[in-house]
């Protein structure tokens, strides 16, 4: 009988010790935190071998070792490095509830085709431009090129060659190829909307990087991409989108009270925009 029981003690507390991978000071490491890290690992290549495994559990305990010691110091108990582990911890909430929210919500194919739908009423609207443009330091030497360009002393792909302190674009004759008004800074933006095709614009325009001379070659609708080929773009945006809308849920069902330093920063903060 007394076997028996031993033989099921035995049974029982087994599979107890074989969860853990080593144990510190009496401190156990569990099998299942070497696990999650190979498979985090595995995502950036590394790969699932014994080695691998032996490499990753060296490094537990090496950091096992290290935090016991720091906690025999006291360490643990300094105001700032609590405050440290506590904002570590909330980090790990955080990015898990937000994983979790995100498997959870993963957007259905209506979400996706209504997506897709104002994709393409968005492109309908929206134009792109062949646009060159030659980029200079000051307004004087920006006028001095333009009133060559325009007298035929010098043609715009020679000048921007020449003289355009964009080296990339300068390179090309000044070509920047096709694009959107909206992925230049707004200055530059405005003109382009405003230019004539096949007209340089009549005056240079400032912006942070200098002077441009600006022509616009060519403009044409924008072709909206297939719904295969936006899906996957798509598909994040409207999970973006809903997230930010389960976060914007969670602070308004939430009570803050900010203290009035804070307030009265905020005020003064309001005041000097």
């Amino acid at each position: 009988m007394k076997r028996l029981i031993l033989a099921a003690a035995v049974a029982l507390t087994f599979p107890v010790y074989a969860q853990n991978a080593a144990t510190v000071n009496g401190q156990p490491i569990p099998q299942a935190e070497i696990d999650t890290m190979v498979r985090a690992m595995a995502s950036r290549g590394m790969e699932d071998t014994p080695e691998n495994r032996k490499l990753i559990l060296d490094q537990l305990i090496t950091g096992e070792v290290l935090s016991q010691e720091a906690v025999k110091q006291g360490l643990d108990e300094d105001p700032d490095t609590r405050m440290l582990i506590e904002n570590s911890r909330k980090e790990i909430l955080i990015n898990t509830l937000i994983a979790k929210w995100m498997e959870d919500n993963t957007p259905s194919d209506a979400d996706i085709d209504k997506a897709y739908e104002e994709l393409v009423a968005d492109a309908k609207e929206a134009k792109e431009y062949n646009i060159r443009h030659i980029l200079v330091a000051d307004e004087k030497k920006a006028q001095d090129l333009l009133k060559q360009i325009k007298d035929k002393k010098i043609d715009f792909e020679a000048a921007a060659k020449e003289n355009s302190v964009d080296a990339g674009s300068g390179k090309q004759g000044g070509n920047l190829g096709w694009a959107e008004a909206d992925n230049f800074v707004p200055e530059f933006a405005e003109a382009v909307r405003n230019a004539k095709v096949k007209e340089i614009v009549a005056e240079p325009v400032q912006s942070q990087f200098g002077w441009h001379i600006i022509e616009v070659l060519d403009e044409r609708a924008v072709e909206a991409p297939s719904k295969e080929e936006a899906s996957p773009g798509l598909k994040q945006m409207v999970q973006q989108e809903k997230l930010q809308a389960y976060v914007e849920s969670l602070r308004e069902a939430a009570t803050v009270v900010e203290s009035e330093e804070d307030k009265k920063a905020e005020k003064a903060e309001e005041k000097a925009k």
